[in-house]
């Protein structure tokens, strides 16, 4: 990075830095009522962290683009330090931006960019079909039904779709009519929330990231104006590199330190604990892990940022791999040197366990986990030719 960049990536992480004991006060009333938290977005529009990956030229930050992929996700991991609830929604925010700067045309980027830079305007990605009930739907169903004139209606419900009850704008991942492969027709529709073709479903009753309110979304009959539809099919799998595996990655890792962080100034409160081998030894240990696992998604950001994005992408999946384990062993280890009084919920500890619990089950590991087995076998990997979280799998020549 330039000395100009690494200025301006210092001052995002002190801004981030400043925000951290408002968040930090809010998160345990937010997570008790399952409430988005309005009052740190607002707090992020302030501090001119909505405009993330909106590009240069119109007026963001480009982060997540050529160059400056390392300064995203180092963002994305000191903010989940503070609250991964908050990195999360941010995440999503900034991966919808993201794409849609990417995949649409140049009249849609100056109708879609400037409200977010001007305004905060915040944008879900909407594109899980797993219901609640754990019946999964047929992802290769049509949901776009074409009207005369080549114009499209749409009919869809989706589910785990954070950030909508607060988002301006539901960027809608779809398929067009047809036969082919479904990645082949995947397009991307933009729905303003407040259409009465919309409806939210409150059936967000979980156990960990509860204010994220990852409501379901129900869309019957929106006529998509042509300006609205994102994309040509396919577009996703062919025209844009990026993935999002990276960004879970740095949220697990963040919440690790968060729970090292708390447990170093229990430990330090303490001088029985403090002044015990056998703490300092599992500090140690937990310290080490940490490094390791943020060692390896620094190294992933790195190979983003040279453009050797199938190279990327399969030291990202290492690098979720090990966030998610290190994020699961940490604060479990966190309880054992802290002891039961960590225990009470006046404290952090029991809702970073809560949250990471139920991030890490957004995705398989182990599906992951043999991708990166098939690779090491077949000697081979494309970024974009596997099925998972953050993907549509692309046909093998």
């Amino acid at each position: 990075m330039t000395s100009e960049v690494l200025d301006s990536h210092s001052e995002r992480l002190r801004r981030v830095g400043e925000l951290t004991d408002a968040i930090r006060e809010r998160a345990a009333a937010l997570d008790e009522s399952s409430q988005f938290p309005a009052e740190t977005f607002a707090d992020l529009r302030t501090a001119g962290l909505i405009a993330l990956t909106v590009p240069e030229g119109h007026g963001g930050e480009g982060l997540w683009w050529e160059g400056r992929f390392r300064p995203f996700y180092e963002t994305l991991n000191a903010l989940a330090q503070v609250d991964s609830v908050t990195a999360q929604l941010l995440q999503v925010h900034c991966h919808a931006v993201g794409v849609i700067a990417r995949l649409a045309t140049e009249e849609q980027r100056a109708l879609f960019m400037p409200p977010v830079v001007e305004h905060g305007t915040l944008i879900a990605s909407v594109g899980s079909e797993a219901k609640p009930t754990g019946k999964l739907a047929d992802i290769s169903r049509t949901e776009l039904e074409e009207l005369p004139g080549g114009r499209y209606r749409l009919t869809a419900q989706k589910y785990f779709a954070s950030l909508a009850p607060a988002a301006e704008e539901l960027m809608i991942w779809t398929a067009v009519p047809g036969d082919s492969p479904y990645q082949e027709r995947s397009i991307l529709v933009l729905v303003p929330r407040s259409a009465p073709e919309v409806e939210l479903i409150d059936e967000w009753d979980v156990m960990g990231m509860r204010a994220t309110v990852s409501h379901g979304v129900r869309i019957t009959g929106y006529d998509v104006p042509p300006v609205r539809l994102i994309g040509e099919p396919g577009a996703w799998t062919r025209r844009d590199p990026r993935t999002f595996t990276l960004g879970f990655a740095a949220n697990h890792i963040g919440a690790a330190a968060a729970a090292l962080e708390f447990t170093s100034d229990w430990v330090r409160d303490r001088p029985g604990l403090a002044e015990s081998v056998l703490t300092r030894a599992a500090l140690g240990a937990m310290a080490s892990d940490l490094y390791a696992a943020q060692s390896g998604l620094y190294a992933a950001a790195d190979l983003w940022d040279q453009g050797r994005y199938d190279d990327a992408e399969l030291a990202s999946l290492k690098a979720l791999h090990l966030g998610r384990r290190t994020a699961l062993e940490i604060v479990n280890r966190c309880f054992d040197v802290c002891g039961a009084r960590s225990a009470f919920r006046r404290h952090p500890l029991e809702r970073i366990l809560r949250d990471v619990r139920t991030f890490s089950l957004h995705y398989s590991d182990d599906e992951y986990l043999a991708q990166i087995g098939r690779a090491i076998v077949e000697g081979s990997f494309r970024a974009k030719g596997y099925a998972g979280a953050s993907t549509f799998p692309a046909q093998r020549a």
